[in-house]
């Protein structure tokens, strides 16, 4: 992708909302995710220049403006053309292409970024409704895999007890599909257990560059079990079949990034780099745990994108092997080989 087209992606990642104009009808089912940086929040998919990103939208207000003419769609910033030629592409559940499940956004952690505990009317969806809304879809809906995800409400063990039976449950109604999970574990049985119920690839989050910001950031959670459990998932799974997500704008350095990204990489594990997306009260916390966030601009997402790939390509892995989560959506992150 061009160069120009990697920075609009980067300052999309890192803007607001995308105001929609009045009266305009959007053409698909839009998106309510409970999980990861649009959580609460309606989302569309806008794609541009062979990527996409995912964005809130409004009614008023916003950081971008959503133009439709004769010509098709644009976006527009603070009234100045931004974007031209954009599309919108469906989502089949919280992704394109893809049903991503998030399970239970409850959760008795409280890492100061995330806003999933805080939506209203949690609850815990069972392997058979997933099963019975994949079913419902069109039959031109374009599902190509499957991936759950959860916040851990109760506890560590029972949460996972709960996803194995919902990766169960849709393993057997959709043996052909590609299953990812992205769960919170403590042992290695319970990774064996995934693979053994039908996953194929999985996602532990390492979530921040620095073992003192994630103590602070992540207060009940143990980063060494989590870089031990991603250790154990590349024995079960394979190189580059496993994911770790780093957050990036925590108060770390870049340093400190391509420490963690060359301990992942040398794992086989392959990270992907999220910008921080904080409202008011999540900055609150923020600023409360590991103090105010110096914030991440365009600039510093590129580069850093520029060095997860460099390392990627050191340690042989890339993106490729990823059929479900994050890497094959795309739209929250600069993605190496396919964005840069």
């Amino acid at each position: 992708m061009e160069e120009s087209l990697v920075r609009k992606k980067a300052e999309l990642i890192l803007g607001g909302d995308i105001r929609i104009p009045e009266g305009f009808r959007v053409p698909f089912r839009i998106s309510r995710s409970t999980a990861g940086p649009g959580a609460g929040k309606r989302g569309v998919v806008f794609a541009f220049g062979g990527t996409r990103v995912k964005k809130g939208i409004v009614n008023s207000g916003g950081d971008f403006e959503l133009v439709a003419n004769d010509d098709g769609l644009s976006l527009t910033r603070g009234g100045d053309a931004f974007i031209d030629n954009v599309t919108m592409e469906p989502v089949v559940f919280h992704a394109p292409g893809q049903a991503f499940f998030n399970m239970d956004n409850r959760c008795i952690f409280r890492c100061v970024y995330c806003k999933s505990p805080n939506l209203e009317n949690g609850s815990r969806v069972s392997g058979e409704t997933m099963a019975s809304m994949i079913r419902g879809l069109p039959d031109d809906a374009d599902v190509g895999g499957i991936a759950v995800t959860s916040g851990v409400f109760g506890s560590v063990e029972d949460t996972v007890k709960d996803m194995i039976d919902c990766v169960s449950v849709l393993h057997r109604e959709f043996p052909d599909l590609p299953i990812g999970a992205e769960p919170y574990v403590n042992d290695e049985s319970q990774i064996d257990a995934f693979r053994d119920a039908g996953v194929t690839e999985m996602k532990i989050n390492v979530e921040a560059a620095r073992r003192d910001i994630f103590d602070r950031a992540c207060p009940g959670l143990d980063q060494d079990i989590i870089l031990r459990m991603l250790e154990h998932s590349v024995s079960v799974f394979g190189r580059g079949k496993v994911a770790s997500n780093i957050i990036i704008g925590l108060g770390e350095t870049d340093r400190d990034v391509e420490d963690m990204l060359e301990r992942l990489c040398a794992m086989g594990v392959v990270p992907g780099l999220r910008p921080l997306k904080a409202g008011p009260e999540e900055l609150m916390r923020i600023s409360d745990a590991v103090g105010i966030p110096a914030g991440t601009d365009a600039e510093r997402v590129i580069r850093l994108a520029k060095t997860q790939k460099r390392i990627l390509m050191k340690h042989g892995l890339d993106i490729s092997g990823f059929r479900t989560m994050c890497f094959a959506c795309g739209c929250c992150d600069l993605v190496p080989f396919r964005d840069l």
